[in-house]
């Protein structure tokens, strides 16, 4: 008689999946989503600045990552800027918003005020393969929810139209600089033993980006979202 196979022996679970929809209501933050091109206007010796779209910010955020696990010190470099960048954005932002929250809340007794929304908001599927590049897409889903906050506001007259366009402002330039991070970035095949043994390479790298800091060189500053911090800081403790 065969023996019977335990089905613990051979069960496994699949692989994991999970899918993320956002929802944007203000035209503020879906223009930043959607970017804009760069364009010649006949006003203005020079068009209007180029802005990337998110969906491009998500892949420079990705090829960052991408570098980085190729032990390049100048992709290391951009992640802990990029997380800086959004670090400072997010506070920033929710500062903001817990401002108008209070403002919102400090109204006469007996009135009630029901959160805003647009009436066709527009819903959008996002994959990024960093955890960076998620966190690109939490500040502006943060700025649009200030976006609606402000309007709101100013609506009711609790905020002047000097106020409102300020924040909008403000807010709006938070999330740009944090595209700036992403748009700067220049992919150049380069590793941190290039670097250490002065290659042709490496000397191209420097003439071209510049120095590394010499603590994320060393792995000692680094994005918490770095693939090389695992491994490095495995290095360190064999070495001790």
């Amino acid at each position: 008689m065969a023996e019977e196979k335990n089905e613990t022996d051979t069960a496994k679970a699949g692989a994991l999946r999970s899918s993320l929809t956002i929802e944007l209501h203000s035209h503020y933050a879906i223009r930043l989503w959607e970017g804009r091109k760069r364009q010649p206007d006949d006003l203005r010796e020079r068009g209007r600045p180029q802005i990337l779209s998110m969906p491009r910010v998500i892949q420079r955020a990705g090829l960052m990552s991408r570098d980085a696990e190729g032990d390049n010190p100048y992709a290391d470099m951009a992640l802990l800027k990029l997380e800086n960048a959004l670090d400072l954005a997010t506070t920033e932002i929710q500062k903001l918003v817990d401002e108008l929250e209070a403002t919102l809340k400090a109204i006469p007794a007996r009135i009630s005020l029901t959160d805003v929304s647009s009436v066709s908001p527009l819903n959008i599927g996002v994959f990024s393969r960093t955890p960076l590049g998620y966190r690109c897409v939490w500040l502006l889903v943060g700025y649009d929810q200030l976006a609606m906050k402000v309007f709101q506001a100013s609506h009711y007259g609790l905020i002047s139209g000097k106020e409102r366009d300020e924040m909008l402002s403000n807010g709006g330039h938070l999330v740009r600089k944090v595209y700036g991070v992403a748009q700067h970035y220049r992919s150049f095949a380069v590793t941190r033993a290039d670097l250490e043994q002065k290659t042709v390479i490496a000397s191209e790298a420097v003439k071209l980006l510049g120095d590394v800091d010499l603590d994320v060189m060393a792995g000692k500053m680094l994005s918490t979202f770095s693939p090389n911090l695992k491994k490095l800081a495995e290095n360190s403790e064999a070495s001790e």
